[in-house]
This record gives structure tokens, C-alpha cells and sequence, in this order.
């Protein structure tokens, strides 16, 4: 299919959109979650779009000019207009700029999967671009599936430098690491705070690795 499924830090990375309607909302908070610095082409910015100008979250411009993408290496183009977003999204390519055009995949040079976010857990899914309402219902059925599990993420992110600086061989710290990840009855004791049950479970995965009076059990 031509796609590679990667995550990228887009933290502070220069970042265009073209477009502020629907479409182009749902992509600017999500780029705002990332952290993007984010230019946005607007004639018709609606309250919320000027409110993020005005608070500096980000930079508002009425109209594309070429040189926005000196730069904006990563470009999004969600506009109505075809033959304009085809155009804008020429001039990235020939850049060898990274351009996302809604609703046209052969514009693509990159896609964006259906997701199921609970940070830092996150599943991305795909149909390279042959059916993104598929894509949607499947993150829908994922998202009940694996509720819960960003708060286990976090968890064993906060117990994972406990079984590194045990002094465990690699075998036992990769057996506990895999016995924690198994444990779905973590899954239910935090989304009850049953700090009890937590502690008592986390106790029989752990074995003799030390937790510290200040561990942060719950978020």
C-alpha cells in the first residue's frame, strides 16, 4: 500500500493548515494537543480560531501564499475548493514537503488513521485511505475494548524504572514486565481506585522489587 505507520513528535514543529472549517477544526486541535506551531489560512475564522490568534496559540493568516511553506514542512489542506487544494498541494510536493489533503488520497503524501487515544495509550487504524468511515468504526469498537488502558500505561510507565534499577537479571525483569501487561484486573482496580487492590496486585507481580513510600499509585 505505499504507508508506513509511524508516530512522530511534532513538538514545536512548524506546521500549516489550510482551512479552519469542520474538517480543518478537528485537525488544528489535534495538532494543538501535539504541540505543533501552527499557521492557519482562514478568511472566515470563526470565534474560537480568533480567540487562539489573539491568544498567540496560534498564527491566523486570511489567505495562502507560497511562501508559507518556507517555513511549514508538514502541510494540511482542508478546504472545499479541489482544484485549489490540488494546486497547494503541488507546490508542498515539489518542495518535498510532507502535504495532507482531506478527502484526496492521490494528494497525499501522508494519512491520517482513525484513533483511539488515551494518552500515552494509542492505537491507530487504517485502511490506506480506501475507507476511512471503516477505519471509524473499528477506533469505535477499539475504544470500548480498551478502556482503561492509558491509565495502565501510565502505571507500568511509573513501575518500569523500579524493575530497571533492581539489579534483576534481564530474563526476570522481562517476566514481570510481560506478567504486568497480562494483569487486566489492573485495568479494573484503577478505574475503581481501589488502591488496595492495586497495591496487593502490583505486590505479586513485583516480588522482592522495593516500591517507595512516595510512589504515585493513582493519577
Amino acid at each position: 500500500m505505499g504507508w508506513l505507520s509511524v508516530n512522530i513528535d511534532f513538538s514545536n514543529r512548524g506546521v500549516l493548515l489550510v482551512g479552519a472549517g469542520r474538517v480543518g477544526l478537528r485537525k488544528l486541535e489535534d495538532l494543538l494537543a501535539a504541540e505543533a506551531k501552527v499557521t492557519v489560512v482562514e478568511p472566515k475564522a470563526d470565534p474560537h480560531v480568533l480567540n487562539l490568534a489573539e491568544r498567540g496559540a496560534i498564527e491566523l493568516v486570511p489567505e495562502f501564499g507560497e511562501a508559507l511553506l518556507d517555513s511549514n514542512p508538514w502541510v494540511f489542506v482542508a478546504i472545499d475548493d479541489a482544484d485549489k487544494a490540488g494546486e497547494i498541494a503541488a507546490l508542498a510536493k515539489a518542495r518535498g514537503l510532507m502535504v495532507n489533503v482531506a478527502d484526496r488520497l492521490p494528494d497525499c503524501g501522508f494519512i491520517m488513521p482513525a484513533l483511539v487515544d488515551d494518552p500515552p495509550f494509542r492505537l491507530a487504524v487504517s485502511t490506506g485511505g480506501h475507507s476511512p468511515a471503516l477505519s471509524a468504526r473499528v477506533a469505535r469498537d477499539l475504544r470500548r475494548q480498551f478502556a482503561g488502558y492509558g491509565a495502565l500505561a501510565r502505571l507500568l510507565g511509573r513501575i518500569r524504572p523500579l524493575v530497571l534499577d533492581s539489579g534483576l537479571e534481564l530474563p526476570e525483569r522481562k517476566r514481570i514486565f510481560a506478567s504486568l501487561a497480562d494483569d487486566l484486573g489492573l485495568v479494573v482496580c484503577l478505574g475503581r481506585r481501589d488502591l488496595k487492590g492495586l497495591k496487593e496486585a502490583v505486590a505479586r507481580h513485583l516480588g522482592t522489587v522495593a516500591v517507595p513510600k512516595d510512589f504515585l499509585w493513582l493519577d
